[in-house]
């Protein structure tokens, strides 16, 4: 596959919108259910990326009780630093990584879309892993 076949595939079906107090990035993403869901993440004015509390909707309506899986839950933020619970339900990334190159400066938004994306990622399907207090993970 060359590279622009790549970015393109890539690319498919993720778009972004922008509005006067935030940006919408919205990402086709599979949250355990057997279909394909708009994954909806929001970077509000004040510079704060969160999923809007999407990735514990949707695990509460796969598997209801979400207290056997606390302590993975846990591990998984604490593993990913930056990702925090806010609310109890929406996953948050409030500080982004300073990158220093010589004598030029910028925030990697990047890294934070990413350790958001691996958070959602682990916690969608934590019924059927099992992470430990290093952020390793087994599947069980």
């Amino acid at each position: 596959m060359d590279a622009q076949a790549l970015n393109s595939y890539i690319r498919q079906e993720i778009r972004k919108e922008v509005h006067s107090d935030r940006i919408e990035l919205y990402l086709p993403f599979v949250f355990g259910n057997g279909t394909s869901d708009t994954l909806c993440l929001v970077w509000n004015k004040d510079g704060v990326l969160s999923d809007g509390g999407r990735t514990f909707k949707e695990l509460k309506k796969r598997v209801g009780d979400l207290t056997p899986y606390s302590e993975n839950i846990q591990n998984i933020l604490t593993a990913h630093g930056m990702v925090t619970l806010e609310s109890g339900h929406i996953l948050t990334v409030r500080n982004f990584q300073t990158c220093i190159c010589g004598d030029d400066t910028y925030t990697d938004y990047m890294a934070g879309l990413s350790r958001l994306l691996r958070v959602i990622s682990q916690i969608s399907i934590v019924d059927t892993i099992k992470v430990d207090e290093y952020g390793a993970v087994y599947v069980c």
